[in-house]
This record gives C-alpha cells, sequence and structure tokens, in this order.
C-alpha cells in the first residue's frame, strides 16, 4: 500500500476514534508540498472539517498528528503542525533508500502497478484519412494516443490499439475528380511521390468544389458511385488511392514506434450502421426532418445533428453508429474505449455517445470518453489542407532528422550518425508535442525542440547518455546489490544527493496520475526536473572519484537508479534512449 494511503487510512481512523466523525479515507487529500521543506506530504482535513466538528482546526490537526506519531506507520519520521491547521507528514530516509533498491531490483518495471488490473480499455487514435495527408494534427493524435496506451499498460491495463480512418466521404471524390485525369503510366513509384500527388489532387479538387459548379455536380456524383461501387473506374481509382495512401500512413507509424490491432476504415461501417440507424428511428431516437434522419438534442441539452442525410447516405454520425458496435463486438466485453480526437468534435461525441447510451445501455453506458485534445501548429505560419500547403507530419521528423544529423556529424564516438540522428530527432519532436498538457493549445518550434539544453527531448537523452558513460567505466553496473555493504542509517548525503534520491521515490505516483488523466506532460515535467537534479549533483560529486568507498556506493546507485527512471520514462513518452550522443 502506498504511504499516502496509509496516511489517509489512519487519518480516518483517528477522526472517528478521538473526534466521533466518519469519512472515507479516499475523501481525504494528501498531496505533496510544492516546497519540499515543508515534508513529504501535506493534508489539509482539518481545515476542511473544523466547522463539522466545531473545533479549531489547529485542534483537530493536533489530535491527528499525535496518534499519527505514534502511529504503526513505520515510514513517517514526524509530524508537524503548519499555519492555520496544514498537517505535514515527514518520511524517514530508510523510506527512501528501500525505494533506490526497488529501483535497482524491479529496474525497467519500476513505475509500473497493477491500478488497472483486469481492465480492457481500447484506445482509438491517429485517425489520418486516405486521399489527404498525413499533416501536424495526425502527428499530434498518434504521440498522444501512443504515450497515453503505454501508460495505461504500465498500469496493468490490457489495451487495445485501434485506428479509424475516414476512406469514404467528399473529400476522397474531390481528390478521384482530379485522380482521374493523370495517365497511369505517369503514377509515381515511391510512397512519399504517391501522396504528393494525392495531395495535389485533392486541393485541385477542393478548389474546384468551391468555384465551378459543375465540377460540384461531378464531384457529387462521384461520391454517390463510391458509396455504391457500380462504377468499376470510380471503384478502381478508390482502390488505388488508399493503398497509396496505407503505404504512406505505415512508414509514418513504424516511424513513431506506433502499432495497431486493427485499423477500421469507414467504408466497413456502411454494411452495419444503417442497421442500428435503423433501430434508433424505430425506437424514436431519431426522427424525420426535412428528408434527413436527425437527433434531436434539445432535451438532453445537447446539439441536434444529422444521423442520414437527404440523400439516402448516412453521415459521419451515422456511421459512427456501426463502428462503435464492431469496436465493442470484435474483442470481447471491453471497460472503456478511449477516442483520441481534437476538441473540434466535442460535440460530435457527446451525440454519438448519448445515441448509442439510448440504443444499448448495457453495452455502451459509461464506457466511451472522448479524450479531447487541442489544436497543434506553429509559432509562426497557418496552415490550409484546402490549398495543398498543410504542414506535413513526414516534413517535420524529416527536418527533425536533418538538423540533428548535422549538429552531431563531427561526434567521434556515435557510431551510427544516421540512426542516432533519426532517434534523437523523433524524441525531440515527440517531447515536444507531449511536454504541453494536452488540453492546451501547441505551437510548435521546431529549433527549440531540437535543442540539447533546456526543456527538450535531447536534453533528457543526454542525461541517459551521461549515465551511461558513468557505468561503462565500471566493471559490474548490472548488479542491483550496490547498496548491500552500506549501512543507510550511517550515511550523511549531501543535499543535492538527497534531492536526488528523493524525487527518484516519486516516479511511480507520477505515472499513476498522468496515466489517470491522460497527461503525458506530468511525465515530461517529472524527467525534466529528474535531470536537472542528476546533473547538478553529478557536477559536484564526481562520482568515480569519490574518496569513500559508500561515497561511490551511494553515488553510483543514484546513477544507475537515475538511468532506469529516465529510461522507464522516455519508453512511457514512446522515445527511445541513446547511449552516445
Amino acid at each position: 500500500m502506498a504511504i499516502q494511503e496509509k496516511i489517509k487510512k489512519e487519518i480516518s481512523v483517528v477522526l472517528k476514534s478521538e473526534l466521533d466523525y466518519s469519512i472515507k479515507a479516499e475523501e481525504i487529500v494528501i498531496e505533496r508540498p510544492q516546497d519540499e521543506e515543508h515534508g513529504d506530504f501535506s493534508a489539509n482535513i482539518a481545515l476542511t472539517i473544523a466547522k463539522d466538528i466545531k473545533k479549531s482546526p489547529r485542534e483537530i490537526a493536533q489530535t491527528i498528528a499525535d496518534k499519527l506519531t505514534k502511529s504503526k506507520i513505520e515510514e513517517i519520521a514526524n509530524v508537524e503542525i503548519a499555519g492555520p491547521g496544514f498537517i505535514n507528514f515527514k518520511l524517514k530516509e530508510s523510506h527512501y533508500f528501500t525505494a533506490l533498491n526497488n529501483v535497482l531490483e524491479q529496474n525497467d518495471k519500476y513505475g509500473q502497478n497493477d491500478l488497472l488490473k483486469n481492465k480492457r480499455i481500447m484506445v482509438e487514435f491517429a485517425h489520418p484519412n486516405p486521399f489527404k495527408s498525413f499533416h501536424i494534427g495526425h502527428l499530434r493524435n498518434i504521440i498522444l494516443g501512443e504515450s497515453i496506451v503505454r501508460m495505461l499498460e504500465s498500469q496493468g491495463a490490457e489495451v487495445i490499439r485501434t485506428n479509424y480512418q475516414g476512406d469514404v466521404g467528399m473529400h476522397i471524390a474531390k481528390c478521384i475528380w482530379a485522380f482521374q485525369k493523370i495517365d497511369p503510366k505517369d503514377y509515381p513509384s515511391t510512397a512519399d511521390e504517391k501522396t504528393k500527388l494525392l495531395g495535389k489532387c485533392y486541393a485541385e479538387g477542393a478548389t474546384a468544389f468551391e468555384e465551378d459548379e459543375k465540377a460540384q455536380k461531378e464531384i457529387k456524383d462521384i461520391n454517390k458511385k463510391i458509396y455504391t461501387k457500380k462504377d468499376p473506374q470510380i471503384s478502381k481509382l478508390w482502390d488505388i488511392g488508399k493503398k497509396w495512401s496505407l503505404e504512406k500512413f505505415h512508414e509514418i507509424y513504424a516511424r513513431v514506434y506506433s502499432t495497431f490491432e486493427r485499423e477500421y476504415m469507414e467504408s466497413e461501417t456502411l454494411s452495419t450502421c444503417m442497421k442500428y440507424i435503423q433501430q434508433a428511428k424505430e425506437k424514436g431516437i431519431l426522427k424525420q426532418s426535412q428528408g434527413a434522419l436527425i437527433f434531436d438534442g434539445e432535451k438532453y441539452n445537447l446539439d441536434t445533428r444529422v444521423f442520414l442525410n437527404a440523400q439516402g447516405l448516412p453521415t459521419y454520425e451515422g456511421k459512427e453508429l456501426g463502428l462503435a458496435y464492431m469496436e465493442f463486438t470484435d474483442y470481447g466485453d471491453i471497460d472503456l474505449c478511449i477516442h483520441n480526437v481534437a476538441v473540434e468534435q466535442i460535440s460530435f461525441f457527446k451525440v454519438t455517445f448519448k445515441v448509442e447510451e439510448l440504443l444499448d445501455p448495457i453495452k455502451f453506458k459509461g464506457k466511451q470518453y472522448h479524450n479531447a485534445y487541442e489544436f497543434v501548429g506553429l509559432k509562426k505560419g497557418k496552415m490550409s489542407s484546402r490549398k495543398g500547403n498543410v504542414i506535413l507530419g513526414d516534413d517535420i521528423l524529416n527536418e527533425a532528422h536533418a538538423k540533428i544529423l548535422k549538429l552531431i556529424s563531427d561526434r567521434k564516438e556515435i557510431k551510427d550518425k544516421d540512426m542516432t540522428a533519426e532517434e534523437i530527432g523523433i524524441g525531440a519532436v515527440k517531447w515536444s508535442f507531449l511536454k504541453i498538457s494536452p488540453f492546451k493549445y501547441l505551437a510548435f518550434d521546431l529549433e527549440e525542440s531540437i535543442s540539447f539544453e533546456g526543456d527538450s527531448g535531447p536534453y533528457i537523452q543526454y542525461t541517459f547518455a551521461r549515465t551511461q558513460s558513468i557505468l561503462n567505466e565500471i566493471k559490474d553496473n548490472k548488479s542491483n546489490t550496490l547498496l548491500d555493504e552500506l549501512d543507510t542509517e550511517k550515511l550523511n548525503l549531501s543535499g543535492q544527493e538527497t534531492a536526488l534520491l528523493h524525487w527518484i521515490e516519486r516516479f511511480p505516483e507520477i505515472v499513476a496520475k498522468a496515466a489517470s488523466i491522460y497527461s503525458p506532460n506530468l511525465i515530461c515535467d517529472y524527467l525534466f526536473e529528474l535531470a536537472q537534479r542528476f546533473n547538478s549533483f553529478y557536477k559536484n560529486h564526481p562520482v568515480l572519484k569519490a574518496d569513500k568507498k559508500e561515497e561511490k556506493a551511494i553515488r553510483l546507485a543514484l546513477t544507475k537508479a537515475t538511468a532506469i527512471v529516465v529510461k522507464n520514462g522516455l519508453n512511457l513518452l514512446g522515445i527511445k534512449t541513446v547511449s552516445r550522443m
């Protein structure tokens, strides 16, 4: 049981036995003080219940402190009252040495727990559309989604990775309208050239749709043919374009270390969604309006949205019904389906979730979540896919790779510079995307992302490389017995050693919190602070030149533990470590 949970439980017992006040342990808030000088944990329970008990907060706090000082929580060194009634808890140093040993023993398992054991969670992410470019928005989606998957898995969940891609719709028709003019003998051979051609065709079709009535009519006709599959030539072009797009998408997935158990296609939902649209109509969930079937969300304080248009074609909302049933049956029972989609679709998901819940409450109610992350752009300039000047995800990764390669070109200690540049470049972009809360707008700056200093991926990767340089100088750095011969009670750690030791102990707690709110930025914040503490420690405490055996042992243990935590943390972000930089 975590220390926080032990403290909560004891406070609950004390309040009941000493003050006849009942409160569940999980309702008590235990936090880390911002100033570490104030202790390891702090509770404000005395302030929150003072009016109910009709005693002063300090009197309540003192009662709790007296009892907890004498309690069976052996990790507690002392309990103090601060200010109007805050209760601060200081832990024994032996607790931190135990945590340090846990890091060395658990190695790549450190930070994992079973909070989500036996939970089956589907994470649907990436969502690029065939016939369109994989742009900077998709890059944020897949980078965030990959990290969410890894965090959930670290908490014991079984995660099913899925991807939903829009391979039907007007954007396809616009592209095919221009694509059909291309002579097959002029088709390009590489994946990059193929997707660039599709991008040009889409931009041409989109412009024509807005500016030319004849072209608009032709494009609408192509759209119907895509759905009916009654025109062999249109169907052939659709197959070719889709194949080209997926070929490129899979290159990008591999490049950012993402895989999927299932890639759902929008066209797949057509065979099932009409069934559920009809059921929703029969149950009165959807109703006729101007030749279309709509959901009137007014009585649920939701928007009104169309599920079947006047031409008899299912909309995105209608197709989502088919997708939901597929996702909730293809892999057996699942406890939660997380849709990692930007904020622009908040209304869409609120409505589709409600319709699905009304259709089948047992299957869907409370089991879907829209992870509505914010938009991404560049610090300078705008994006416009209609005109064909969208910021491509591949271009960002390529430029990061090229710039990193130039920075490390003269470093003789790096053998495979191209591979190293790729891993550092991917890490740099991912870190820049993940260090900002998913729920805040992200203004991406490539130059900042590739910096080897400050809050950046390369800085964290460099910190790991530094630990490896130190550990490679000793014969046995794989042993988990670095502290076995030490009498830790007699160790006199410096302030920087203590600060590093205490921060290392926090890692599992940070991971659990980040996973619970789908926020990898908490792990980024933690790792940046860890790297700063380690580099400060290393600067002032030579590891291999320590005078005493005990000093050398504890410094090596702190170095190895830092390496383990940095590697585990970066892995949760989907970032690889490099041994030389």
